[in-house]
């Protein structure tokens, strides 16, 4: 199930708002599990919310660019086995035009991460993350 888009573009020199979003320069997981499970109940219709919970389930990202390769600003991906839960720090969004609160978590980084430096992804390659 498809519920929310978000397209980033750079543009040097502008601020960063709601309608205009930039790629995050911070390193960060999306979803707390707290900030998931409200996505479901926010995105998917009230009466499919029961059974979706009942069961396992989860949300993943995909990152792809749209017109052309990702060159000026890449993505930076963390293998999440290398990641200890004392790397993670909640970060509260605000989210007062659409009226809503979010978390994601921060992500410090750490001897021992290992890290992939995505760079030159074309419109079209994409890269699935999983949280």
């Amino acid at each position: 199930e498809l519920f929310a888009t978000a397209l980033r573009r750079r543009r040097p020199g502008a601020i960063d708002t709601p309608a205009a979003r930039q790629p995050s320069g911070a390193t960060h997981g999306d979803q707390t599990p707290a900030a998931a499970l409200a996505r479901v109940h926010r995105h998917l219709p009230v009466e499919d919310v029961p059974a979706l919970l009942a069961k396992r389930w989860q949300i993943i990202n995909l990152w792809r660019p749209i017109n052309h390769a990702a060159l000026d600003w890449p993505l930076a991906l963390c293998d999440y086995r290398t990641v200890d839960r004392a790397d993670l720090a909640e970060i509260r969004l605000r989210y007062v035009a659409r009226g809503f609160n979010g978390q994601t978590y921060g992500v410090r980084w750490r001897e021992g991460q290992r890290w992939v430096y995505v760079r030159g992804l074309t419109p079209e390659e994409g890269v699935l993350i999983k949280w």
